[in-house]
Formats: C-alpha cells, structure tokens, sequence
C-alpha cells in the first residue's frame, strides 16, 4: 500500500508538470515528499535501498502520468490553438494568487521589485533570442537545454515549466521527448542528452535550490511571479497573433475561467492533505 501511494503521488506530480499553471513541486510540497525528494537528489552517493524505492515508484508514476495526457495536450494545441492558450493563460493565473501569498509575508520594499523585474526581463529576453523561429528538432544540442529547463522548473516549487516551455516555444518538443520516454519509442541520442542535462542540473543544483528557499524564500518566490508573469504575457500575445474565430474566441473565454477555477481548486485540495 505504501508504494502504490507513493506511485498515485508520482502519477498527480507528473499530470502537473503537463498542465500548464500547475507547478508539479508545489504538489510534492502538499503530498510531504518534496523535501525528501531534494535531499535524496542532493546526496546520490548517499542513496540506500529505501531510497531507491522511493524515487523508482514516484518516478513510476510521473511517467504514467506524463504519458497518459502529452498526446492529448497535442491534439487540443493543433486542432484549437487559440482556445487551449487561453485554457492554459487561466490554468496559469489561477496559481498566482499562491505565489503572491508567500511574499506578503514580508513587508514590500525595491529588492523584491528589483528580482521581480530582473526575472521578468531576463525571461521575455530569452524567449525573444530563442523564439520558435530557432527551433530545429535536429539539432541534438536542443534537447540538452531542454533537460537543464525541465531540471530547473521540476526543483523549485511554484514555476510551471510547461508555460516556460510554452514561452519558449519549446512546449510541443517537450512533449515528444516524454511521449517517445513513456511509449519506449526511443531515439538514443535525443533521450540521452534529454536525461543527461537533467541529471547533471539536478544533481549541481539542488543544495542550492534547498538553501535558497529555506533562507531567501520570499525573495525566491518572488523571482519565481516574475518568471510567471512573464510567461502569461507571452502566451497571450502568442495566442492573439493566431487567426480565430468568433465561436473559438466565446469558446476561449469560457475555458480561460475553467482553467482558472480549475488552478484554484486543484491547490486548495492538495494543501488541504
């Protein structure tokens, strides 16, 4: 029964880290495992045989979780694009409230201001570097990068890397490297670099990300809403730039107060347990 636990909280952590909006650390923090999963990561010549269950069943059930929704998410994205940004626009906005709720806890002064403008440039120049223009899913250094981002934004709680994929343009590339891990559909040289920069990352920078949020929390999270706020503004002129119609437009707005109902109500559950 433990284990079949621990892989139903994989299975959710993993679903998160599809939907855009729903950070997959932040439902580590609700299910108590999160800062396990950190200190086990930060000390891998460290790892006993619990440990190893431990991370195999979580890791189980994140994948089942993952390959059960990435070709869904797919299909929603090429077939009604504008309607599906603007469900993930509300999905995104819906998490906000959480974040903002850490830094009241402190009284406002300009470094918090500083971090959060810093966070926010620093993003919307990248994404305007490495736009979708760039993108060429030959070019095996690509997938590399993408390990080193899926490593940043599973470790530190509250950022959503599916809407810092989505930014980036990387999002439907993203989702083909965890459909070929879960259907075994396997190109050697793409998952090998995939997994490498998400090992290496995770490895170097996960007693950083632990000391940081256990002395800077605020000014953390605080960077983490510039990072967010970011990655809306981009995904709703991304969406805009698209041809709609008036149905899909109608259609859009309703998903956008779902997704946003939805955000709200799947972490008020979860911090509830």
């Amino acid at each position: 029964m433990k284990y079949l636990m621990l892989m139903f909280k994989g299975f959710i952590i993993g679903t998160a880290k599809i939907i855009p909006g729903v950070s997959g650390a932040i439902i580590a923090i609700s299910f108590g495992i999160y800062e396990k999963l950190i200190s086990i990561i930060s000390k891998p010549t460290k790892i006993t045989l619990e440990n190893l269950k431990f991370l195999f069943f979580i890791l189980v059930g994140a994948v089942l979780g993952i390959g059960l929704l990435c070709k869904g998410v797919k299909w929603c994205l090429d077939t009604y694009y504008f309607p599906t940004m603007l469900l993930f626009a509300g999905l995104i906005i819906g998490g906000i409230s959480d974040i903002t709720k850490k830094i009241k806890k402190e009284k406002f002064n300009y470094k918090f201001g500083l971090i959060f403008v810093i966070c926010f440039t620093l993003l919307y120049f990248l994404v305007n570097i490495k736009g979708n223009q760039n993108i060429n899913s030959n070019n095996y250094i690509i997938y590399f990068l993408i390990g080193i981002i899926e490593s940043l934004t599973t470790i530190i709680p509250g950022i959503s890397g599916t809407a810092i994929f989505m930014a980036l343009g990387w999002y439907e590339l993203l989702l083909t490297v965890f459909e070929e891990i879960s259907t075994f559909s396997i190109n050697l040289y793409k998952i090998t670099l995939f997994l490498g920069g998400f090992i290496i990352c995770t490895i170097l920078i996960s007693k950083i990300i632990t000391w940081l949020f256990e002395n800077k929390k605020t000014f953390a999270y605080t960077g983490v809403l510039g990072f967010m706020c970011c990655s809306l503004v981009i995904m709703l002129i991304d969406a805009c730039s698209h041809l709609f119609s008036i149905s899909e437009f109608i259609i859009g707005i309703f998903l956008f107060i779902i997704g946003f109902w939805g955000t709200r109500k799947i972490n008020t559950f979860f911090s509830k347990l």
